[in-house]
């Protein structure tokens, strides 16, 4: 057949194009029939064929550009353009992938919300509300001075009495600024003071009351009417007095400071002070539980005691029998200064304080009024008397013994709920360093990374430099704050490195013991929520309990309990933080209270048994966390545990590796298993298949037949139960890290960050593949290019639909130009041209002699892509080879489809001449499909040639207008062995067709006899 043309030659399978027109039909049946007679003559193990497909029809210029076998030979390597001229390695090699991982991070960081949220803002916002409430709470023991003046008992009923001959004395008492200094140049007081006082006047009296006070019997001695006061027949509280009592009212006026100054001068003030209190109480009385009595002292100057009526000549007579009866020197002396004494006590030259003892501060704020008057009467000239004062303030006493421990307590008290704020706030921070972990574990972008060539120690140890470097700016933060409220118990000049220290180690130790955490969960809102309730349980439980218990002192065993219960909580950093932060405020009280006596007292903050033994234990415990989470990583704690009849081309594809003819081949797999804990079927069992270069491998398997698994084993994202498999010569159980510099991998789900660009993917997994610097922006563009990725690569990734992240992820496998490419379902999600657009790029990495295994629910994806496939069922290869050879082995016959013609215009085609002419010549045959001129069988053994020929002598008769013949597609061929995948504890019962029974629901695949 002249017209034939060689579209594809791959492997060992040819695929030609045969014509549908020009050509005479009886040639098909010739070709087939010498096919058949000569098949084991030219070496060839089966022959099939097809229609052309739909899609194939409706795009045929890309059909043709991937079918074209004339241009493969010509088309130029693009795989230079996808990886550097050389690939950095050693040292190099892991700076580039310590920077692409911090450039990845800050990425995200700068574009995510809720880390800024989670690491800066709460835990800042959370010590800053406990300080401020902090304020609030008055300092303990420390009680303010008291200025003490008669003004501390509102505005005051004064007196004063002045003698004639003083009048210096008078003008500077009456004159500016007054009693005491609240009318002081500046108002020292700080409390407000008018501007002059009013004129002396005298207030109005009724006749009543004047006529009884010029009555005669009023004398010096007994000036006004008497009070009558409780007796044994009637008890009243307050005296009662009588109009009159106390005398005219005396001269008064305003003071500048809002008082009223009484004039008492040539008055009985004892007489004026009793008799008029019972008035002046019935005026001040606000309620019954207060009263404010306004008058609670006043000054009077010179004069004599007006109880006496002493005679000069009596007062000679006591000195003539005191002289008799004291003979001596000290006698003589005495009565020598009796006159002096005399002199001073009752004349112009004494000043007499009057007070109100229910004012417990009254005298000595009159005290100091009367000092005042004396420092201003004895002033220059010159000198300003508005200028100069005196203020008395009372300070406190010294607390006693029970008081001072009594303050240390309450004040480590509130300390220690700062602590425990500064606990809650920093619990957060560690637990979101654990979102972005669980993000990339779950959408296997952590994954991917490892198959990109990172280590695990790089990885892990990018991530913490980057966790700390964010860590340390909200620990600043934090101490900022705490410098700005100035709490000495942190920020000392001796605790603030002490501070400092225990803040940074806290980070560099319990950011380290989440990272194991973040192997336990699957959602980051889920592990947010519950690492922080662990973290303020741990903190927050432990601190306070050995506080508390330390405030028992008298019980020894609690003591002793508590001791050993400090030394075992400090393997977790939230107590040694808690705790140190803690004893740091025990101090400084303490330190307070030996300043309390004039005694300077300060302990080195990082004695051992003080907050020494925290920062050491922490910094220790970072190293350890950090060790033990790279041996999970490394599955250091698993238990590797070493984990019939098959199908003779698997049997060869076996024998093939067990006997080393497989050397040369990309991926070996040599009895590869997988069983995982609990199950008793392994989910991989003993699979052994060679992929050498420029082949394309499929994987064919329903749900859970193991093709993920044996993905994830040959990733390293899993262990592997028994046997072994190498990339391009290392071994996936000893050099791993190897194995993934060789790997490129697109797994099932796309693993991408959300945050980051299409563009900065590429970027990261370009250094991460060790391409030279300056030649990343190149490779980068040219995954793009070859991937369609042009007009999104600019975009974050999650703005992108389903078949630009599945491009996006094809491309991060392809970038570097890796020896064996893993695509698992590549084409999930994509439209016909997107998937013809993918298949192209895919082809272009066979023919640059690369390895390619693919996994897919297509079968029209594997027949255009794959050279070879396996079919897996219940963790087994069930079948091997060429599309053509499967479907050939264990293909069911072949489809007939027919067309029929009307015989006159307008009329029905008849069907029953074709249908009795196909039950005659295929007896066996089963009509699957019946429309109105067309007809569908399925022939399930025949000669190809005599289909061909049988049709083609009746097709004028029966009216046949056309007919296409195929072999039975690779779904048919699938789905017969995907019914043989099972449940772990089912069995599977084979049985053979009954009679009658269509041909489409065989059980189990029939070898064809060759």
């Amino acid at each position: 057949m002249d017209e034939a043309k060689l579209i594809e030659a791959i492997g060992q399978e040819l695929t030609f194009l045969l014509p549908s027109r020009g050509f005479k039909h009886r040639a098909y049946a010739s070709l087939f029939r010498e096919l058949e007679e000569t098949l084991a003559d030219m070496g060839l193990s089966s022959f099939g064929i097809s229609d052309t497909s739909l899609e194939e029809v409706h795009g045929p210029n890309e059909c043709c550009e991937r079918y074209d076998a004339t241009q493969a030979n010509s088309v130029t390597s693009e795989c230079s353009a996808g990886k550097g001229s050389r690939q950095v390695k050693g040292a190099w090699l892991i700076l580039k992938q310590f920077h692409a991982l911090l450039v990845k991070r800050f990425h995200h960081a700068t574009r995510s919300r809720k880390d800024f949220v989670a690491q800066i803002v709460l835990p800042a916002s959370f010590v800053l509300i406990a300080l401020i409430f902090t304020t609030i709470v008055p300092p303990f023991g420390e009680y303010p001075s008291l200025t003490l003046s008669p003004w501390m008992y509102g505005p005051q009923v004064t007196f004063v009495r002045l003698p004639a001959i003083r009048q210096h004395f008078t003008e500077r008492f009456l004159g500016r600024p007054g009693l005491g200094t609240r009318c002081m140049q500046g108002e020292p007081l700080g409390m407000p003071c008018g501007e002059e006082p009013s004129e002396w006047r005298r207030p109005d009296v009724d006749a009543v009351t004047a006529n009884i006070l010029q009555s005669p019997e009023w004398n010096r001695r007994n000036p006004s009417p008497s009070c009558l006061c409780s007796s044994s027949r009637k008890l009243t509280m307050m005296p009662t007095c009588p109009a009159g009592a106390g005398g005219l009212p005396p001269l008064q006026r305003l003071e500048a400071t809002g008082d009223t100054m009484m004039d008492l001068t040539e008055r009985n003030i004892s007489d004026f002070l009793v008799k008029t209190y019972p008035s002046l109480i019935r005026t001040s009385l606000k309620s019954k539980y207060w009263v404010n009595e306004q008058r609670y002292g006043g000054l009077s100057v010179g004069g004599q005691l007006p109880i006496l009526d002493v005679e000069p000549r009596q007062i000679g007579n006591v000195f003539i029998v005191t002289n008799v009866l004291w003979q001596g020197q000290r006698s003589r002396v005495a009565l020598r200064e009796l006159g002096p004494f005399l002199r001073y006590m009752e004349s112009e030259f004494n000043i007499k304080v009057w007070y109100n003892n229910k004012g417990w501060h009254a005298m000595v704020a009159f005290m100091n009024v009367a000092n005042n008057a004396i420092l201003r009467a004895f002033l220059p000239t010159s000198a300003k008397p508005i200028e100069f004062g005196i203020t008395a303030i009372n300070h406190p006493l010294n607390l006693t013994k029970e008081q001072l421990s009594e303050v240390t307590v309450l004040t480590t008290s509130v300390n220690a709920v700062v602590a425990i704020c500064v606990i809650f706030a920093m619990s957060f921070i560690p637990a979101s360093f654990v979102l972005y972990l669980i993000q990339e574990r779950a959408n296997k972008a952590k994954h991917l990374q490892f198959v990109s060539g990172v280590s695990p120690f790089i990885y892990w140890l990018s991530n913490f430099f980057w966790d700390m470097v964010n860590y340390s700016v909200s620990a600043a933060m934090v101490v900022a704050i705490f410098v700005a409220f100035d709490k000495k118990c942190y920020t000392s000049p001796t605790n603030l490195p002490a501070l400092v220290a225990l803040l940074l180690l806290y980070g560099w130790s319990v950011t380290p013991m989440m990272y194991p955490m973040s192997y336990l969960f699957d959602v980051p809102s889920t592990a947010y929520v519950s690492l922080s309730c662990i973290n303020l349980f741990i903190g927050i439980n432990s601190s306070a309990v050995t506080f508390i218990l330390e405030l028992f002192e008298n019980n020894r065993s609690l003591l002793m309990f508590n001791q050993w219960l400090k030394k075992g909580l400090l393997v977790f950093p939230h107590f040694c933080l808690g705790r140190g932060l803690i004893d740091m405020a025990m101090n400084q009280a303490v330190t307070d209270v030996y300043a309390r006596f004039g005694e300077e007292h300060s302990n080195n903050p990082f004695r051992w048994d003080f907050v020494g033994r925290n920062v050491c234990f922490m910094a220790v415990e970072g190293f350890i966390y950090f060790a033990l989470n790279l041996l999970i990583q490394y599955r250091f704690f698993l238990d590797h545990r070493p984990a019939t009849d098959e199908d003779d081309d698997v049997a060869c594809e076996r024998r093939r590796i067990y006997e080393g003819g497989s050397k040369s081949d990309i991926l070996h797999i040599q009895d590869l298993t997988k069983t995982y804990v609990g199950r008793k079927r392994a989910a991989v069992d003993g699979i052994c298949v060679g992929v050498p270069a420029g082949e394309c491998f499929g994987l064919l398997g329903i749900n859970g037949a193991g093709k993920t698994t044996t993905f994830k084993m040959l990733t390293g994202d899993t262990d592997v139960s028994s046997g072994d498999a190498t990339v391009a010569g290392y071994s996936i159980l000893k050099e791993i890290l190897d194995v993934h510099q060789n790997m490129g991998y697109c797994p099932q789900f796309d693993a991408i960050d959300e945050l980051l660009t299409g563009r900065e993917h590429l970027y990261l997994y370009a250094r991460l593949r060790g391409v030279p610097e300056d030649e990343i922006p190149r490779v980068a563009e040219w995954g793009i290019q070859k991937l369609g990725l042009s007009e999104y690569a600019g975009r974050c990734a999650g703005t992108y639909s389903g078949g630009n992240k599945r491009k996006l992820s094809t491309a991060i496998a392809m970038i570097g130009c890796p020896a064996l490419v893993l695509l698992d379902e590549p084409t999930t999600g994509m439209d016909p041209h997107s998937r013809r657009f993918l298949w192209n790029a895919i082809l272009s990495v066979i023919r640059d002699g690369r390895a390619v295994v693919l996994t897919s629910h297509s079968m029209e994806e594997c027949e255009a892509l794959c050279t070879r496939l396996a079919i897996m069922v219940n963790g087994t290869f069930k079948c091997l080879g060429t599309i053509q050879h499967l479907k050939y082995k264990f293909g069911d016959g072949y489809v007939l489809t027919m067309k029929l013609k009307a015989a006159k215009a307008g009329a029905a085609p008849d069907l029953e001449p074709v249908e009795a002419f196909m039950e005659s010549s295929f007896p066996a045959c089963v009509r699957r499909e019946k429309h109105y001129n067309t007809l569908q069988y399925h022939i399930a053994s025949s000669s190809l040639a005599r289909i061909f020929q049988l049709v083609v002598s009746n097709k004028e008769r029966l009216g046949i207008q056309d007919y296409s013949v195929s072999q039975t597609t690779l779904d048919q061929v699938f789905v017969n062995f995907a019914k043989q995948q099972t449940a772990e504890d089912d069995t599977v019962t084979l049985q053979r067709r009954g009679a009658g029974r269509r041909k489409d629901v065989k059980i189990a695949p029939v070898k064809r006899k060759t």
